[in-house]
């Protein structure tokens, strides 16, 4: 079971116990990093339990219609533009509460539940608080601090993270297990982005001024955030790719509450805030026709100003 999902063994262990122990939860919270393969294993999670074969062949009827979105008995919401809505939440309530059409369990899979509006979660709640027979509902969400309490109370938890990634590269990519862990943490945990730094010489320089930045950027002299913005700045798509890094060891690091040292000074949980969501407003500038090196260095004064 789940063999397609790379890495993530804990999280196989749990669910494939519970799977051949008749003891599948009604509701999941998978929760981690961009990347990490959480909507991955919600969807290996419908096929095992709607499997021909029960085991999540990936070749029978029902395995391929699910891996297409085209299986009457499992529904993914995913959210409209910056939230998920009531309506889209009702939708999947008359869903769940329908009998089966042909598999086994009706399964509805919420992706970034941290993005539900707060009507969408208080109606959620009352499915999760009387699931019908054979219904599973798997949310995902990057934070699950950003999920309502509520929520979090009825379902089952489990963690998808970087350390996972991390062992797949020392077995598969012979890394060393310090080289290993730098780049799961540098990428928030995601396989893709990984591997992509793993083989790619301008995503190792982009890091490594990223990193540069969050450890000592106030201590850093005028004409050495210069020379860093001439470096991660010379073209627009070089630029986002820059800040999409910073954001991501920013994340991770705000996740594990490793606040103290950033950029090379004290730093509150809300400049955090404050400097990913500038972080978020000039990617949406770039991808205009911004100058990409003066918005870098506008970002790096802001940020010494704090």
């Amino acid at each position: 079971m789940f063999e397609r999902v790379v890495g993530q063994e804990s999280s196989k262990r749990i669910l494939t116990a519970a799977v051949e122990n008749d003891g599948i939860s009604h509701a999941y919270l998978f929760h981690g990093p961009k990347g990490v393969g959480k909507t991955t294993m919600a969807v290996e999670l419908a096929m095992v339990l709607n499997c021909e074969e029960r085991n999540g062949c990936g070749v029978c009827s029902s395995c391929r219609r699910i891996k297409e979105g085209i299986f009457p008995d499992v529904k993914m919401v995913a959210p409209d533009g910056p939230s998920i809505k009531i309506g889209e939440i009702r939708e999947l309530q008359n869903f769940i509460a329908m009998s089966s059409f042909e598999g086994r369990f009706k399964v509805g899979i919420i992706q970034d539940a941290e993005k539900l509006r707060e009507e969408a979660a208080n109606s959620l709640l009352k499915t999760l608080e009387e699931p019908p027979e054979d219904s599973v509902i798997i949310l995902t969400a990057q934070n699950q601090y950003a999920v309502l309490p509520t929520i979090i109370s009825r379902v089952q938890m489990i963690r998808f993270g970087p350390r996972e990634i991390a062992r797949y590269l020392v077995d598969h990519k012979s890394l060393s297990a310090d080289q290993a862990d730098r780049l799961a943490q540098y990428c928030g945990g995601s396989l893709g982005k990984a591997l992509e730094l793993y083989e790619s010489e301008e995503t190792k320089v982009l890091v490594e001024a990223a990193t540069r930045v969050v450890e000592e950027l106030t201590k850093l002299k005028p004409h050495e955030m210069i020379e860093v913005a001439n470096t991660v700045g010379s073209e627009r798509r070089q630029a986002v790719r820059f800040l999409e890094l910073l954001s991501d060891i920013l994340r991770e690091k705000s996740l594990k509450q490793e606040f103290g040292l950033l950029f090379g000074k004290q730093y509150s949980i809300t400049q955090i805030a404050a400097v990913l969501d500038h972080i978020e407003e000039l990617k949406l500038y770039l991808n205009g026709y911004g100058n990409p090196q003066l918005a870098i260095e506008g970002l790096f004064i802001r940020i010494c100003r704090m």
